[in-house]
């Protein structure tokens, strides 16, 4: 079990979705999870692994309601939204190139063996 609450910022998109199966592999079962993305996805609904979830419209999503927020909707959304979700004391951690080289944030790259 994953007891933090997560927001998927993107969760709509190809690296959203694959995520999204990630999270079910590595942790099944019931999660504290919010799906984000833009007005235009807002409404529909998106499993993961038996649950599902109503993706909710980034410009009126509460980031105080999560621990940790995944950025994957693209540099336009992270360089408004980022910044929020850091005020609200979300853990950030962003997928676009956005902060890529900014000195006080940190870049993490994690290796994947094969």
């Amino acid at each position: 079990m994953f007891n933090k609450k997560l927001a998927i910022v993107g969760a709509s998109g190809a690296v959203g979705r694959v995520f999204l199966e990630l999270l079910d592999e590595k942790y099944p079962g019931k999660k504290d999870l919010h799906l984000v993305a833009s007005k235009r996805s807002a409404g529909n609904k998106m499993s993961c692994g038996d649950e599902e979830f109503v993706i909710q419209d980034i410009e009126n999503f509460n980031f105080s309601n999560v621990d940790i927020a995944f950025f994957s909707a693209g540099s336009s959304v992270s360089k408004i939204y980022a910044p929020i979700a850091t005020k609200a004391d979300v853990v950030v951690i962003d997928n676009t190139s956005e902060f890529r080289y900014v000195d006080n944030i940190p870049l993490i790259v994690h290796f994947i063996r094969w």
